[in-house]
């Protein structure tokens, strides 16, 4: 760094901490070229290969989801890649089919154990209500954001809470109000019946 901009960055920092001994210089009356003086002091660093690295792979940052990849995992028979992959794509809203008004639904590929089950995303409007149904199989569910409440069995779950109803069940739930949409991972054996229709695995 040259003396005149040593003399400019001391003036610039004394002008930062408000010291009434700024003697007036150009950077007094103007601390932008204080600052640009210490920027074109500094010199380029090539950064090293590691650190390269390290800055293109925290880049790819896991989705905001990806805590519940062990158990999406699980619930769909897949590998934890493939789970991951799954919980990404819940933030594209090409993905989604908009059933009911304020109903979503994102169907996903599952492993041979869920092979004949419904497997899906589904994404409910906080406040709506999700019509009754009947699960023709065993259906499991994980909340992943917000919650929903159960009036006839007068149950409420929240993210992270998982609910399990057997074949023949039948029920109607309501996303919780006053906060963020309901988020969850339906997987019903077999299929399930609402609004006169059947929904069978695709």
């Amino acid at each position: 760094m040259s003396n005149r901009e040593h003399r400019e960055l001391d003036v610039f920092l004394r002008e930062l901490q408000g010291d009434d001994a700024a003697d007036g210089g150009t950077a007094a009356r103007d601390p932008e070229l204080g600052l640009i003086a210490v920027c074109e002091s500094l010199k380029p660093i090539a950064p090293s290969a590691d650190l390269r690295a390290r800055l293109l792979a925290s880049a790819d940052a896991p989705s905001r989801l990806a805590r519940f990849a062990d158990r999406v995992a699980e619930m769909l028979d897949v590998g934890l890649d493939k789970a991951r992959e799954l919980l990404a794509r819940i933030d594209d809203p090409s993905a989604w089919e908009e059933q009911l008004p304020g109903v979503s639904f994102l169907w996903v590929e599952g492993g041979p154990r869920v092979a004949a089950a419904v497997r899906g995303f589904v994404r409910v409007r906080a406040g709506l209500d999700f019509p009754d149904h009947e699960h023709l199989g065993d259906e499991v569910t994980l909340v992943l954001q917000g919650g929903f409440e159960d009036p006839e069995r007068k149950l409420v779950f929240r993210a992270g809470d998982i609910d399990r109803m057997p074949t023949g069940t039948a029920h109607g739930f309501r996303a919780l109000a006053g906060g963020t949409d309901l988020l969850k991972l339906a997987v019903v054996h077999t299929g399930l019946k609402a609004l006169g229709q059947t929904y069978l695995p695709r």
